[in-house]
């Protein structure tokens, strides 16, 4: 091997590097990209597996294999939660702004809610006392994991509702000016905010600057076991023991829940670093896209950290103001798919308005 062939070697970074923050940033964006479905067929392969094993056990059977199909549809349908979409297009709309393009943001987060997940999961086959009381909403221990995960959702959302509302108002700035002079030129990045500001609007998560960042978020999100997909997983997670699955297979359960949740989010995030991009390009033809998914993208986190403050306010600190009442029992259920198809819509309709304009112009 050539000397030359040799510094290549080692300016190439390894596939170990993936693990830490700059290593992840030495990698070409599709790797990256490819390293997070990777990590998403992994977890697919290990919850078949599981079941595999169980089913070949033979004292498993239909059990645990409908318990699985159950956990991965119940899995994927989680992931278009409304706080789950919200929250990870606000997050990407924060990256691509600060001139980022992570690869993982869905995954990061959905890794942390998978933790909490798979644990619980994993203390529900052990037959720990506690998880069952966390699960039972009357109990001090629930309302405690609840006001935490509603906390940390609520406020995050709505800090990060504020720092997007620094890029929109900077959008605004350009589309004003863009009207005055549309034959004006704007540099590279000249939809980053800016000014005094924009400064004090972004401050608050400053320090979330990677993935890792939101995995620790997703986490916290997770804690209150605050939607019917978690709880009915566990309670289909204990049915299954107490039916006689094997508790090997019956890891399966949480592992194929993450793994379908997983996927979800994961295609989510990149579906949203592409339209964010592609706002970004050509700042001065797209200005009115930008303020259109921005504006979208804001008022999602505002609407849910909203409702989660709002459930605080009036399930724990009884605070029965007819306002907060009716805030606290929107009900969401369907808002993520909408939120997604909305989203996707938009980015369709801009991307034929762009090739039709490209053709006419050719």
């Amino acid at each position: 091997m050539t000397e030359t062939s040799l510094q290549t070697e080692r300016a190439r970074p390894s596939l170990r590097a993936l693990l830490t923050t700059d290593g992840r940033a030495a990698h070409s964006f599709r790797t990256r990209v490819t390293a997070a479905f990777v990590t998403i067929a992994a977890l697919h392969v290990v919850g078949l597996g599981l079941l595999g094993l169980g089913v070949a056990a033979g004292t498993a059977g239909a059990v645990t294999v409908g318990a699985a199909a159950f956990a991965y549809f119940r899995g994927l349908i989680h992931s278009f939660d409304f706080d789950h979409i919200s929250m990870i297009d606000n997050s990407t709309r924060k990256f691509v702004t600060e001139g980022r393009n992570p690869a993982s943001v869905g995954l990061a987060f959905s890794a942390g809610h998978s933790t909490v997940v798979v644990l619980t999961g994993v203390l529900v086959i052990a037959g720990a006392g506690f998880v069952h009381v966390a699960l039972d909403e009357s109990s001090g221990a629930a309302r405690a994991l609840g006001v935490i995960g509603l906390s940390i959702s609520g406020l995050y959302l709505l800090l990060v509702a504020v720092a997007n509302l620094a890029t929109f108002a900077q959008a605004w700035k350009l589309r004003r000016a863009l009207r005055r002079n549309p034959s004006m030129e704007l540099p590279p990045g000249a939809l980053t905010p800016r000014g005094p500001a924009a400064r004090v609007m972004t401050a608050p998560l400053r320090r979330v600057r990677h993935p890792r960042h939101i995995y620790l978020i997703g986490f916290l999100f997770s804690l209150g076991f605050d939607t019917s997909s978690q709880i009915g997983l566990m309670m289909i997670t204990a049915g299954a023991a107490l039916a006689g699955a094997p508790p090997l297979s019956l890891l399966c359960l949480p592992i194929l829940f993450a793994a379908a949740m997983t996927l979800g989010d994961t295609s989510n995030g990149l579906m949203m670093l592409k339209l964010y991009q592609s706002a970004d390009e050509d700042p001065a033809r797209k200005v009115n896209y930008n303020l259109l998914i921005t504006g979208v993208s804001i008022l999602s986190a505002l609407a849910v950290g909203t409702i989660a403050l709002s459930t605080i306010l009036s399930e724990v600190f009884g605070l029965h103001l007819a306002l907060v009442d009716r805030v606290a029992s929107v009900d969401t259920e369907y808002a993520g798919y909408l939120l997604a198809g909305l989203f996707a819509t938009i980015g369709v309709s801009a991307w034929l308005l762009w090739r039709r304009v490209g053709l006419d112009r050719s």
